[in-house]
């Protein structure tokens, strides 16, 4: 495929709107900003501020909408995409809209806490019985329980073998 795919830093300049389009798949779309800033003469310069559309779809919608709000700083990556739509009086409109596949808070900028949402029931339908992808199991997958447990505490030496 010949898509452009973008991954972009910045701040969240409006509130999420979450809604269902035909079909009742959610879709959620937010602004973000950046803004450049260089170093120059012994101080910082601020450069121009540049918005961008996010559309987000799905699962991904979900989460965007219970996990960001206005003002946090996120990275963004998705498909670069043109909306174009004709108004009442004939002109023609583009707007470039990022339909993003992932999006998530900067961790350059602060903290956070990942919380899994429940996955909802699958319904059993005669053609979905047979796919594999389809059930629903409860365990965590291999690999996590691959992973090493991490020490409680922070383990002391004696000081006998610290030499």
């Amino acid at each position: 495929m010949n898509d452009t795919y973008i991954t972009l830093t910045g701040w969240v300049g409006s509130d999420v709107s979450l809604r269902e389009v035909a079909g009742g798949q959610p879709v959620a779309n937010f602004r973000v900003a950046t803004t450049s800033r260089k170093f120059r003469n012994n101080q910082w310069e601020d450069g121009a501020t540049t918005w961008y559309s996010i559309r987000a779809w799905r699962r991904l919608a979900d989460n965007v909408q219970g996990s960001i709000k206005r003002g946090d700083p996120v990275v963004v990556h998705g498909r670069l995409e043109a909306d174009v739509w004709t108004k009442d009086d004939g002109t023609t409109n583009t707007q470039l809209v990022i339909t993003a596949t992932s999006v998530g808070h900067d961790l350059s900028r602060g903290t956070a806490v990942f919380t899994k949402p429940a996955r909802p029931e699958a319904v059993q339908t005669p053609a979905a019985s047979t796919d594999p992808w389809a059930v629903q199991t409860s365990e965590p997958p291999s690999f996590a329980s691959d992973a090493p447990a991490a020490p409680a505490e922070a383990e002391t030496v004696p000081e006998a073998d610290a030499a």
